[in-house]
């Protein structure tokens, strides 16, 4: 279809894979749907592709797939998806930690392999009692990741878990409001497991010292017992699959359009029109967006809004950049323990004080001196993304400066922001610091392609200045305060009608669909008894 539709039930404004989720799920219902993205392919942050050499595909973006895979919309959608030629593997170790020194831990997939490790590390008294006292937490929280907050269900949910833990050894309302340092110190006696667990908290949005990360902490350990499952061909073939499941269903999906506006008439949303001019009405607007662009861009002019609000969303707040270096490299890397060749994301930094001191650097405008490295190398478990015998490396720094201002090891990068110089030494950096866990990385390098903060923000708006989970997730901009106080974490807007998905919303970044899912829900059931929203 070439030509935009004049009416259909649903439009989103956004085709990330929050919105496709949705929308096939709404087809699969009757609904009418249309779905208009300013990028020039829909998937948003899921897209893999040959960034430079013929037969090394990378994932520009996000990469690892475990809450997908884990929660219900694999589980609804999968047979639908696999059709069209996605498929996941899981490699044995879904994770692990290298310090400098060569100490190292592994979080296997297998229950005995990862016993036996914790014995070897002397952890397993640490761990079993963790997790045997936020363990009956554990349902209820993963409950809750399939729908907006500000149902009375959820809300009964939220209530239930900080009154039935009051009297236990970690209490819900603890997990809360403390932090991922304070938890990994308190809990367990080895660097190693300490460096494997704290900076879980930054893929999610969350600094290490933040109120709320010693809950993403817990999150994401107990994630790890189902391992890391990627996309077989790379994190793009899941927007391929979604894309073609839309069509397939009888949606539109139209790229390089942007939406100017909402259209809101009688109070509630009428529609939109395009930066061309082009009006297409909807009875409901879906948007991925942060809140600052939703009520300070697409509903700029929207009488009744109230002026606490648009400064809630005004005071939207980014932290902390992401920088990525994406390698093609002329063999697979060998880590100094072997044990770390077998895939997932592992760890590598100087232990939990340079961790927090990195973060504090960044969130400063330094340059880290000594940057924490999340590696993950696809090719370890799916040898199609490079030709035979090569390897592809993705490496991320979540403890980058969105905007540097200078550099804490001194020198001069950094003083003009992420212009080409400071990138291309920062890259120098994190790739040192990677050879000491990995000896002989540098040597194997044949291609290095690089994303700045500042590349995400100009890529896409929802990254704000380079925020690769689309704002803050600590306590003060989670839960029932994500996005904004006003939303109560759910995801409907204050204009009926409008509704607010994606990695800004409840339950935050990641490759998961479930605000996407929670969305169509909610409308499904709306047009079914509209008492029920």
């Amino acid at each position: 279809m070439t030509e935009l539709p004049q009416h259909v039930d649903v439009l989103f404004v956004g085709a990330g894979h929050n919105a496709l989720v949705s929308a096939a799920y709404l087809l699969d219902a009757g609904r009418s749907v249309c779905l208009l993205e300013q990028m020039p392919k829909p998937g948003g942050w899921v897209q893999t592709a040959e960034l430079g050499a013929p037969g090394f595909l990378h994932d520009r973006w996000s990469s690892l797939h475990p809450a997908f895979v884990g929660g219900p919309v694999w589980a609804e959608l999968g047979a639908d998806l696999g059709r069209h030629g996605l498929e996941y593997v899981t490699g044995p170790l879904a994770g692990g930690s290298s310090l400098p020194d060569g100490r190292t831990a592994t979080a296997p997939v297998d229950p005995q392999a990862f016993a036996e490790e914790l014995d070897r590390l002397g952890e397993t008294e640490g761990w079993n009692a963790l997790f045997s006292e936020v363990g009956p937490q554990l349902p209820a929280l993963f409950g809750l990741l399939g729908a907006g907050l500000d149902t009375p269900e959820a809300e009964a949910t939220l209530a239930g878990l900080v009154k039935d833990s009051r009297n236990g050894a970690v209490p819900f309302d603890g997990l809360l409001t403390g932090s991922a340092v304070d938890l990994v110190r308190e809990r367990f006696r080895t660097e190693e497991l300490r460096a494997l667990a704290a900076p879980w908290p930054l893929h999610l949005g969350a600094g290490p010292e933040d109120a709320g990360s010693a809950l993403w902490a817990v999150f994401a350990m107990a994630a790890l017992a189902a391992g890391n499952p990627a996309p077989v061909g790379g994190s793009g073939r899941l927007s391929d699959a979604l894309v073609a499941l839309v069509t397939e269903r009888g949606g539109d999906v139209f790229c390089s359009t942007d939406v100017d506006r909402i259209l809101v008439r009688e109070g509630r949303a009428a529609g939109v029109r395009t930066r061309a001019g082009r009006v297409v009405h909807a009875r409901e607007v879906v948007v991925s967006a942060t809140p600052d662009q939703l009520y300070g861009r697409l509903l700029r002019d929207t009488p009744g809004i109230p002026a606490g609000v648009r400064k809630q969303a005004a005071g939207y707040r980014f932290r902390r950049g992401c920088f990525q270096m994406n390698l093609a490299l002329s063999a697979r890397p060998r880590f100094a323990d072997s044990r770390l060749d077998a895939g997932g994301v592992i760890s590598l930094g100087h232990g939990v004080e340079e961790l927090v001191t990195s973060v504090r650097q960044a969130e400063a405008g330094l340059l880290p001196q000594h940057p924490s490295i999340s590696w993950n190398e696809p090719t370890a478990v799916d040898p199609t993304r490079a030709p035979e015998g090569r390897a592809t490396v993705r490496l991320q720094v979540l403890d980058a400066p969105h905007s540097p201002s200078g550099d804490a090891a001194g020198t001069h990068h950094g003083a003009k922001g992420w212009d080409a110089s400071t990138a291309e030494a920062f890259a120098d950096r994190v790739l040192a610091e990677a050879e000491t866990h990995v000896p002989g990385l540098t040597g194997l390098v044949m291609e290095r392609h690089l994303t700045t903060p500042a590349d995400l923000a100009a890529q896409s708006p929802n990254a704000g200045p380079g925020d690769h989970a689309a704002g803050e997730n600590s306590l003060a901009q989670a839960f029932t305060r994500r996005p904004v106080p006003a939303h109560n974490g759910g995801h409907r807007t204050l204009v009926p009608g409008v509704w607010l998905i994606g990695a800004a919303t409840w339950p935050g970044p990641g490759v998961n669909g479930a605000s996407g899912r929670a969305v169509a829900r909610a409308l499904t059931a709306k047009d079914t008894d509209p008492s029920a929203c």
